[in-house]
């Protein structure tokens, strides 16, 4: 088998191996009740998983705001250097 072949049959098994975990493993997973619960509230909770970014959600404006007063309260956790 030549370098090329060889190179190819690993990428086939690549591929091959991402869809089987993308169509038959993830899928399967998504029925666990662990998983299930978390996907469901998630839902619940108006997350959308395709999001680019979380701070599309609409309960976001409030975490940025209790993070900013954190880090703006002179705590142990966090601090400003003086210079």
């Amino acid at each position: 088998m030549t370098n090329r072949a060889r190179g190819q049959a690993c990428f086939l098994a690549a591929i091959c191996l991402i869809a089987f975990v993308w169509l038959f493993l993830l899928p399967s997973l998504s029925t666990l009740a662990s998983i299930r619960q978390r996907i469901d509230g998630n839902r619940a909770a108006g997350i959308n998983p395709t999001a680019v970014f979380y701070t599309d959600h609409p309960g976001m404006a409030d975490i940025e705001r209790s993070m900013a007063a954190s880090v703006e309260a002179p705590t142990q956790w966090f601090w400003k250097p003086s210079f």
